[in-house]
């Protein structure tokens, strides 16, 4: 709880004729802006000079006029937000001066079934100071049992804290807890904030301890003049964030970190006002509100920077209005975990109430993401889960040990490709109008920047001309899109970089980081006094690697041949403040992704990275996240045209892995995480995948029972990408071994095996068919059609497209 956010607002009231003193608790959620009880306002005297006025209780208690700008009484909702004037000195609180950089308030739901500690603190009858009649301050702390008062749409709080008797003179009829009314209820996050739950309605008076009702926040969300209101003086429009499960899940607004220009372009700043994307948020809404009562999972897939974390946040903010249970899984929750971590208690997301998750990198962390479906399929309500990727891939088909339904809700999950925001196929001005919103709200956050001299920002904005090339198919990327406003404005700043014409903007935007890069490492903290190029390259090898501890931080960062060994671990510190990690992790890394990517890639073949030593020194999450870096900026530079970069990372990348010892768990992470099909970076897929085929013949002739089903997977991811390579005549042997130990695991079990066996006889057959050998292709597709049948009849959802597949493949 923000202290200095409490205020007391006293009324002039006229009732009956009469005219009375009325008093009431607030909570400012923005600078000016007060949240209170409607009722407080009662009866407020039209004619008085200043009927409403807000001070700050340890302030002297000098007294501020304010005006009435919303208000709803009703059996529901008792809640009231009023401005103080802005013609009078009032001092902002300083948590809520910097309203840029920081959310000026978080708002939230409980959503489980049991009791919740909350806390509210507000200025009641109780604590009136018997001298000279002062309002003093009590903090109430009790629990909102969800149970209690939910038909009638109120929280009820109950308390068991001892209390002081009312002060003498205190009407026998009166409430102790008078004047306590429109204070703030909040509820702990797990990271020492608060979510704003609901607003202070009345005073029960139980015979026992305490009973004090509030209006819920979700009922105040739920109203566009409030949200609007708090909107206009804030920024930020509030989003509700459930509340028990807040450590789980990413905050719904977060604190801009915006030291470099690099930051200005990640999603959770939001520097560039959300727009567009109407038909997809319709889709993805009639996705989660029609249809059956349960489960569903749905893929959105799309290259970096397209835009799908926005359009994922602006779902669930939207959802969250109306009554759903909305958010974003932590990025810190991964398959790797630090060596000291609990593990994640899903337990927290169990609700009735409408439920919409979502999971960003999904292709990172496939087996957090078995453990968290199999919690939540367990939901006799109604449940989604968006997953976001770069591309589909074996992440989402492997079975990864998940039980048959959790693999059966992956399996039927659609995927979607992301569709550019302005493709090239509409009108130019879309772009253009596009690209000076971008530069327009870049251009308010850039005097924020403290290595960037004052400028008029705004006005270059204006005056800001796009690119003669915005017509290319390379802007339907939304990030390339705002990346050329950004560097537009930096390039024609008061500290343009020297760029010659036609330089990737990454490389441009990156030369301005080198700026942060220098200034922060010759600070008194850390006095590095590296050269740029050492500087430039630690930074490199924190993108590539991450580390979930300083130790692994320091064994991958001690593998750079620039560094003296006496500054490895004051340079893994620094690179740790450089770009904070998310949760408890150590590192962090440059953001957006494809900067970073690109920062690596560009890093690696200019010789500056010993790769072999740096996979040797990884830890098995860091090996696989290096891998999955390589491959996405090996695909991202073969998409943009620079095919001679993309052949040259994916060569090192390839001599690296047979010089260095990979661990099973690493390449067996990088190989899932890998997008299929991808005809870039085959060859590296077939390298991973033909190494885990190994490794599982070795575990395999040592422990069948253990290891066969594991062998059997690799086996038929082994002859997939040997068929992407063109190597047909391998993969058909090695598909016929997955399908013979299929087989005989599914007559064994055939509940576990036999839709792995279906898929395997149905890649079978076409390789066959394929090779010429069309009469086994036939019998072998007919097998699959008939494991497919029978699967169909008890799970049609799951089983009739693969049904139909193999049918359209039996017939051709």
């Amino acid at each position: 709880m923000e202290f200095d956010r409490r205020v007391q607002i006293r009324v002039d009231r006229l009732e009956k004729g009469h005219r009375k003193k009325g008093f009431g608790s607030g909570y400012l959620v923005g600078p000016r802006l007060v949240l209170t009880a409607a009722h407080v306002l009662d009866h407020a005297d039209p004619d008085a000079v200043s009927p409403v006025t807000v001070s700050l209780p340890d302030t002297g208690e000098r007294q501020f006029p304010a005006v009435v700008r919303w208000q709803r009484m009703d059996d529901t909702v008792d809640a009231a937000l009023i401005e103080i004037a802005d013609d009078h000195d009032w001092q902002v609180p300083q948590s809520l001066s910097d309203l840029l950089t920081r959310p000026p308030q978080r708002y939230g739901l409980i959503i489980g079934t049991r009791p919740h500690p909350v806390t509210a603190s507000g200025f009641p009858r109780l604590q009136k100071d018997t001298t000279d009649g002062r309002r003093l301050d009590e903090q109430f702390v009790g629990h909102i049992a969800p149970g209690t008062g939910s038909l009638a749409g109120r929280y009820e709080l109950t308390g068991t804290d001892p209390t002081p008797a009312a002060a003498t003179g205190t009407p026998v009829s009166g409430s102790r807890w008078s004047g306590m009314s429109g204070s703030a209820v909040l509820a702990h996050d797990g990271y020492g904030s608060d979510l704003l739950c609901g607003v202070m309605r009345r005073d029960r008076q139980a015979d026992n301890g305490t009973r004090l009702t509030a209006t819920p926040a979700a009922r105040l969300l739920a109203d566009d003049a409030f949200r609007a209101l708090i909107a206009q003086h804030t920024g930020r429009e509030p989003v509700l964030e459930p509340v028990e499960p807040a450590a789980l899940l990413t905050p719904a607004a977060v604190a801009r970190n915006l030291r470099s220009p690099a930051a200005l372009l990640r999603a959770d700043a939001e520097a560039v006002a959300f727009h567009g994307r109407e038909s997809e948020l319709a889709d993805l809404h009639a996705w989660c509100e029609t249809g059956p009562p349960d489960i569903q999972v749905r893929v959105l897939t799309g290259a970096g920077g397209q835009g799908k974390t926005r359009l994922a946040r602006r779902l669930t903010d939207t959802l969250g209005w109306r009554s759903w249970v909305t958010g974003h899984l932590s990025p810190d929750l991964t398959d790797d975990p630090a060596p000291d971590a609990a593990p994640p208690d899903f337990t927290t997301l169990t609700t009735a109430l409408p439920l919409l998750l979502v999971v960003d990198y999904a292709e990172t962390r496939p087996r957090l993401l078995r453990r968290f479906i199999t919690h939540l399929h367990r939901s006799r309500h109604r449940v989604r889960v968006l997953l976001l990727a770069r591309s589909d891939g074996q992440w989402r088909t492997g079975s990864l040990q998940a039980i048959a339904d959790v693999r059966d809700l992956l399996e039927e999950a659609p995927v979607i490709p992301l569709a550019p925001l302005i493709p090239t196929s509409q009108a130019a001005q879309d772009r253009r109008h596009a690209f000076h919103r971008a530069a327009h709200d870049l251009a308010l956050l850039l005097p924020l920047l403290p290595a960037l001299p004052a400028h008029e920002w705004t006005a270059l904005a204006a005056a800001l001309r796009p690119p003669a090339d915005l017509h290319e198919p390379r802007y339907d990327n939304v990030l390339t899109l705002q990346m050329a406003a950004l560097v537009g404005l930096l390039q024609h700043g008061p500290r343009p970089v020297d760029a010659a014409p036609g330089t990737p903007p990454e490389r441009t935007l990156l030369q301005h980081e080198d700026r942060f890069w220098e200034a922060s490492a010759d600070s008194p903290a850390y006095r590095l006094g590296l050269p740029a190029p050492t500087l430039a390259t630690a930074v490199a090898v924190a993108a590539l690697c991450g580390a979930g501890t300083k130790d692994e931080a320091v064994r991958v960062i001690a593998t750079l041949p620039s560094l003296p060994a006496h500054q490895t671990a004051t340079t893994a510190a620094w690179l740790a403040s450089l770009y904070p990690a998310d949760g408890d992790r150590y590192w962090g890394s440059l953001q957006p992704d494809r900067i970073a990517e690109y920062h690596a890639s560009r890093t690696l073949t200019d010789g500056n990275v010993a790769l072999p030593a740096l996979l040797s020194a990884a830890a098995p999450g860091q090996q696989a996240q290096l891998i999955t870096v390589l491959a996405r900026a090996a695909i991202a530079h073969y998409n943009t045209g620079r095919t001679t970069a993309s052949e040259q990372v994916l060569t090192i990348l390839d001599t690296a892995l047979d010089a260095a010892p990979m661990s099973y768990q690493g390449v067996q992470s990088a190989a899932n995480a890998l997008p299929y099909p991808s005809r870039v970076i085959a060859p590296l897929a077939l390298h991973l995948t033909t190494a885990l085929a190994h490794t599982h013949k070795q575990l395999a002739a040592g422990n069948p029972v253990a290891y066969e089903p594991g062998l059997a997977g690799s086996l038929s991811n082994l002859g997939i990408r040997l068929a992407e390579t063109g190597r047909r005549s391998e993969a058909l042997t090695t598909t016929d071994e997955a399908v013979m130990i299929y087989r005989r695991l599914a007559q064994d079990n055939p509940a576990a095996y036999e839709p792995n066996l279906a898929t395997s006889l149905s890649n079978l057959g076409n390789q066959l068919a394929e090779t010429g050998y069309r009469s086994e292709a036939l019998t072998t597709t007919d097998e699959a059609v008939m494991i497919y049948r029978r699967l169909a009849q008890d799970n049609p959802a799951a089983y009739e497209p693969n049904l139909a597949t193999s049918l359209s493949n039996l017939g051709n």
